[in-house]
Formats: structure tokens, C-alpha cells, sequence
């Protein structure tokens, strides 16, 4: 028997078993739970907000815009046109709804109104929760002794090769200027497109911050003098190209140093090599969380509990015992996910955030870095703040604050309000991505579609205007056996590969090469279809075999293995019988360089030749085909394509219509503001 009782929601539903809505289930119960907590409404005005917010959370918004409700929905139902005002006065008169910031109201109210927003209840707590501690990070400032800012000032001089004061020093080095940041305070974003020099920025920042350390804890004669390290990432590929790449840049700056005669790099100083002290490899942040009893998958396993954890669904996460963490790709961090991290990580912790805000926010909900990143673009310098800076990098104030995002020290007219620190800065200078590549993922960043189309489209005679960047127009849906080929010909090498046998490391190093990235799972230009086109194209019919490449779907915490982890069949001990599936990006409990679980223990994957763009962030390719479909035209956005765009190291094909161009480039993700 159905629990939906409102009228409404009971039409709705009908709609719903047909195949008539975009609504889910989930969206119709809650409305229905939203009902029965206020008896008294007069209208069904509630119901229809209660069903907006809940489906906005489906979309990835945290909250539902109550000055941007839309009067005629895709759902089944109109939206009675008001103001904010008479909106807020009506949703304030009921029993389901309360105002954040009143302690006498019930706590057990399902939606909570803020300010223009309606949040569910589950997300206003997270948002709360969130916005508390980006308040108490804001607040902070490290304030150095003379000697320490010098010392400092001198060494940063140094990784970065500023030139000396005095002499012109030109624009500032923002790779510079994001260190000079994160020594000033416990919290820093650091944002910047492909090939800004992200990493390698980050790898001078924790020299910096080790030197920091030693020089604290020698002058205070107490404490360690060599930080806990964590990287982390959301996927298995970014958490281990981030350490790699970490680990080289760090040598090279040690390096460097120690033959420009650094005197705090002598061995009679004691200073310690950080490169000595970094974790061998990153982690994803899952498997970050897991370890300290935060994530809800350990109700699942074979972990000791207490009855009431199991009877809660609850279990305490401990504090992990770590000094500095560093996070890539941070675009992708949803807010449940950034809530769950900040509840482990102590309350000195280093946190430095890298990513690049232009990309696709979250599946889940709540877009943290994208936010933070448009919050602080508009915040101005304390001055205290930019005079500190400017003695560290020895760039002027008005230097500092002339680009604009990120580094305004125009006095705000609410100095009281305004937090102590800065934590963006924007990485600008692109020493890797550029070309054609670079120009295409401008043109989208400003919504050029006209542009992109007139540089890059394929002729019919073939003839292209551009090599590294081509647009092939798809005129039939679904597209002729002659274009199907052409997208996934590319995998013809690999296939070869596994043909002959190839060893582990080879197919993943082939298997990167080339990838398939799609707008969407269904349809002939969808995950599915095209999965099973390229393994039928080159004759691979069974479940598995040798080398084929497959997609992790869901966390395996157990077993060490994350959504989004790609792994590749192997034959074990030549029983072709006997198969094992091999993440060579991952590292299992005793250290090896290669994870191995037998196939039968993982249960949920897909074939990963074509995955989502969403699925593709956190890694590159040397060649990326993007497939864009045109009959889902509300999953394509200007983010969504330049995350496509920018998974290329070379080269990137677009196969799309030239209506579905136009529709990615003109709109924004759902949930951007």
C-alpha cells in the first residue's frame, strides 16, 4: 500500500510509474512527510516547494532558491507566483518549516528557511556545520617574529628564484603568491586551469612549510619539527599522480637549494629532508576517511561495533593524527563529503585545497570549492594581511592586489565583518596546456560557442581546420556505422594489446592514451551502448577476460578499492579459469605496488573504454573522445565540456550536433550560481 496520501503528490506518482516525470520517489516522500508535519496548510503551495527543494537536491543544489522558483515546471505542476517576502511570511506560518538561527523552534522540522533559501533539513545542518568551521579557518592568522618572517621571506625568494629587492621585479609570480598565502593561515584554496603548475606549486609550499615547522619548534625548544603528512584526492589516478609528482618537484627544489648554498640546508643545521618524510604514495579521500570510522560503508563490514552503532547507523569518528593535508582536485568535493572530512581533521590542521573551480561542481550536492572560490574572489585584503604578504614575497601592496580575483585590498565597507585572512589565490600562468587545446577551453570558459565551432569543425571532405582540437558534427541519431567507427577506432591499439598478452603495466600505460568520455549513460551515445559496440567491435564477447579495463561503481572500503578506481583483468598463473582484477594506481594494506582481488569479490563496475565526463575528473588522457547527446540536452553545460576538454593532454575530438554544441557551452551546471 502506498504511504503518499496527498492528492498531488498521488497524481503525481501515477505520472512517476509511467515514466511521465522527472521526479523520484524520494522526492514524492519527502513532500509527504512535509504534509504530515503541517496539518493545518491551506493550499498545496508547500507540498510543491517541499517537492522542488528535495528534486534540486537530485540536480546537486544544497537549497531551493526561493527568487528563482520558476513558474511553469518540467515536473507536473505550476508554482503560484510571489515574492520573497509573501513567501517567506507563508512558509514561516507553518508547523513543517522553521528559521534558521531560532533555538525555540522544533528541531525535528524538515525544511529550515535561510535568508532567500530552503534547505532541507539534512543540508541545512551540513551547510551549518560547514559554514562554522570556514569561519573559524577565516579568523586565523599566523603572526611570525621578525626573525622567523625573514628567514621565511629569504627561502621563499629562493624555491621561487624572485629576483632580489631592489631591482625590478616585474608582475607577481602568483605560484609565489599561494605560498606566501598558505603560511599566513591554516586554510588555502588554490585554484587554476590545467597546467598553472598546481602540484609543482604545492611542492615548494610544503618545503616552505616544513622550514616553518623547524623553525618554530627549534625557537620554542618543544614540539616536532617534522609534520604528519596526508595527500589525498577523490579518485586512486589524482591521489597517486598527485604524491608522484609531489615527490619529484619537492627533490628537485631540495636539490636546488642545497647547490645554491642554503645554509638551512646543511646537514650540521639539522633540517630535516622533507622529500624523506612524505607518504610513499596519495590516498583517496575515502579510504582517508574510512580509516578514521568515518564513512557509513563500516557498518557494512566485519569492523567491532557497539550495539547502538549498529542500531543508530552511527559510529564516532576518531581525529586523525595529521599536521597538514593536502587535497587535489577539490572541484569534485560534494558537502556531505567536505562535513565528513572536516569532523576527523584536527583543529590545527593544514589544509591546502588545489582545483580548478571552472570544472563540473559535484554529483552530490554542494559545490564547496566552486563556492568558496567565488565567495572570496570578491573579498578584499586586511591590511594587516597584505602588508605580511608583501614582506614575504617583496611585491607591493598595490601589486598584489591589481589582478583583481582574489587579491582586491579595497577597504570593505563592513571591516568588522570581514575574515582576518585570504584563503584563494589564482594560479594564472599556464606553463603546460596550451595551443589549441588552451584556446578551445577558453572560448567555453566565455561561452564563445560560434567561435569554437568555426575553428575546430570537420568538414565532410574531411578537411579540418585545426589538428589537436576537431569538432565532428553529428547530423543522425543515432549516428551511422561509419562515425561509430571512426570513435572508437582509436582503442584498436590497446585491443591489440590484450590480444598479445600484455603485461599489467604496459596496458595501463596504453590504456591511458585513450579515453571515451560521454554527457550521458543512455542512448546510442551513452556509456552503455558504446561499452558494448567497442567490445563486440573487437571480438570481446565474455563477462571478462585478460586486460579488460573496468570502472569501480561503488566504495569498497574492505577491500581498498573506491568509485571511480579503474582496473584492469589479469589471468592468474596462466588458469584462464582464474581471474583477478589489478588496480595498479592503488596500494593494498601490506605496501604492494599493485592491488589484486579476486574477481569474484567486486561486485559493482562497468566497463571503463566509455565513462561519464563525471567519472573522467581527476584524470588525463593523451587523446579524448567527447561524445555529447543531444536528446539529453539538460545534462550538457558550458562545466561539463570544459572538464571534457581539459582530461586532454594532446589532442580531443568532439562528436555532437550543432545544437548540443550550442547547448553546452550556453548553459550552466545546474547548481551554479
Amino acid at each position: 500500500m502506498s504511504l503518499l496520501r496527498h492528492p498531488l503528490l498521488i497524481r503525481l506518482a501515477e505520472k512517476l510509474e509511467h515514466g511521465e516525470s522527472a521526479l523520484r520517489w524520494i522526492d514524492l516522500y519527502a513532500a509527504q512527510y512535509v504534509a504530515d508535519c503541517d496539518h493545518q496548510a491551506a493550499d498545496d503551495s508547500l507540498v510543491k516547494l517541499a517537492l522542488l527543494a528535495s528534486f534540486s537536491s537530485g540536480q546537486g543544489a544544497t537549497h531551493l532558491a526561493l527568487e528563482k522558483l520558476p513558474l511553469e515546471t518540467s515536473l507536473g505542476f505550476r508554482v503560484p507566483r510571489q515574492s520573497v517576502a509573501e513567501w517567506r511570511a507563508s512558509l514561516l506560518q507553518s508547523q513543517a518549516v522553521c528559521e534558521a538561527g531560532h533555538d525555540d523552534l522544533p528541531i525535528k522540522a524538515p525544511l529550515v528557511l535561510h535568508q532567500h533559501g530552503l534547505y532541507l533539513a539534512r543540508y541545512w545542518r551540513l551547510h551549518e556545520r560547514f559554514e562554522t568551521w570556514l569561519h573559524a579557518q577565516s579568523a586565523h592568522f599566523f603572526r611570525y617574529p621578525d626573525a622567523v618572517l625573514e628567514t621565511l621571506a629569504g627561502s621563499l625568494k629562493k624555491v621561487f628564484k624572485l629576483p632580489e629587492p631592489g631591482r625590478d621585479i616585474g608582475a607577481p609570480d602568483w605560484q609565489a603568491v599561494a605560498a606566501a598565502h598558505t603560511l599566513m593561515q591554516k586554510f588555502t584554496l588554490i585554484t587554476g586551469g590545467p597546467g598553472t603548475g598546481k602540484t609543482t606549486t604545492v611542492a615548494s609550499i610544503l618545503y616552505l612549510l616544513m622550514q616553518r615547522y623547524y623553525l618554530l619548534a627549534s625557537s620554542n625548544e618543544q614540539g616536532s619539527n617534522v609534520p604528519v603528512i596526508r595527500l589525498l584526492a577523490p579518485t586512486g589516478k589524482a591521489a597517486v599522480r598527485l604524491a608522484a609528482s609531489i615527490q619529484q618537484h619537492l627533490s628537485d627544489i631540495e636539490q636546488q637549494i642545497q647547490l645554491a648554498g642554503d645554509h638551512h640546508r646543511s646537514s650540521d643545521d639539522g633540517f630535516p629532508r622533507l622529500s624523506e618524510y612524505l607518504p610513499e604514495t596519495g590516498e583517496t579521500i575515502h579510504r582517508f576517511l574510512y580509516q578514521q570510522g568515518a564513512l557509513r560503508e563500516h557498518l557494512n563490514q566485519t569492523t567491532r561495533f557497539r550495539s547502538d552503532e549498529v542500531l543508530l547507523g552511527k559510529r564516532e569518528a576518531q581525529r586523525a593524527a595529521v599536521d597538514i593535508v593536502v587535497i587535489d582536485e577539490a572541484s569534485m568535493i560534494d558537502l556531505a563529503l567536505m562535513v565528513e572530512l572536516i569532523n576527523v581533521l584536527p583543529d590545527d590542521v593544514q589544509l591546502i585545497m588545489l582545483g580548478d573551480h571552472h570544472q563540473l561542481p559535484p554529483v552530490e550536492p554542494g559545490q564547496i570549492f566552486a563556492d568558496c572560490a567565488a565567495r572570496y574572489g570578491k573579498q578584499a585584503y586586511r591590511p594587516e594581511f597584505a602588508q605580511q604578504l608583501s614582506r614575504l614575497t617583496g611585491y607591493a601592496v598595490e601589486a598584489l592586489s591589481a589582478e583583481g580575483e582574489g587579491g582586491s585590498t579595497q577597504p570593505s565597507s563592513q571591516p568588522l565583518c570581514q575574515p582576518l585572512s585570504q584563503p584563494l589565490c589564482q594560479l594564472r600562468k599556464t606553463y603546460r596546456f596550451g595551443g589549441e587545446l588552451k584556446e578551445a577551453a577558453e572560448w567555453i570558459k566565455a561561452g564563445q560557442s560560434r567561435a569554437l565551432k568555426q575553428a575546430y569543425r570537420v568538414l565532410k571532405n574531411g578537411n579540418v581546420n585545426a589538428q589537436d582540437v576537431r569538432w565532428y558534427p553529428l547530423e543522425d541519431s543515432p549516428p551511422n556505422e561509419i562515425e561509430m567507427h571512426r570513435i572508437i577506432s582509436a582503442y584498436a591499439d590497446y585491443f591489440e594489446r590484450i590480444k598479445s598478452q600484455a603485461p599489467l603495466l604496459d596496458l595501463a600505460t596504453a590504456f591511458d592514451r585513450f579515453q571515451i568520455l560521454c554527457s550521458t549513460h543512455e542512448g546510442p551515445f551513452g556509456v552503455r551502448y558504446l561499452n558494448q559496440l567497442i567490445e563486440s567491435h573487437f571480438g570481446r564477447t565474455a563477462a571478462l577476460y585478460h586486460g579488460k579495463a573496468i570502472l569501480v561503481t561503488r566504495n569498497h572500503p574492505h577491500l581498498g578499492v573506491f568509485n571511480g578506481d579503474i582496473g584492469f583483468v589479469q589471468v592468474v598463473s596462466n588458469d584462464l579459469n582464474a581471474l583477478e582484477i589489478c588496480f595498479p594506481h592503488a596500494r593494498s594494506d601490506d605496501e604492494q605496488d599493485v592491488l589484486r582481488i579476486a574477481s569474484g569479490r567486486l561486485r559493482e563496475w562497468q566497463p571503463a573504454y566509455a565513462m561519464t565526463v563525471h567519472k573522467s575528473q581527476g584524470s588525463e588522457y593523451q587523446h579524448v573522445c567527447v561524445v555529447l547527446a543531444d536528446y539529453a540536452k539538460e545534462l550538457l553545460s558550458r562545466e561539463l565540456l570544459y572538464t571534457a576538454v581539459t582530461r586532454s593532454k594532446k589532442r580531443c575530438d568532439i562528436w555532437a550536433s550543432e545544437s548540443a554544441i550550442d547547448r553546452a557551452v550556453s548553459q550552466r551546471a545546474f547548481n551554479q550560481s
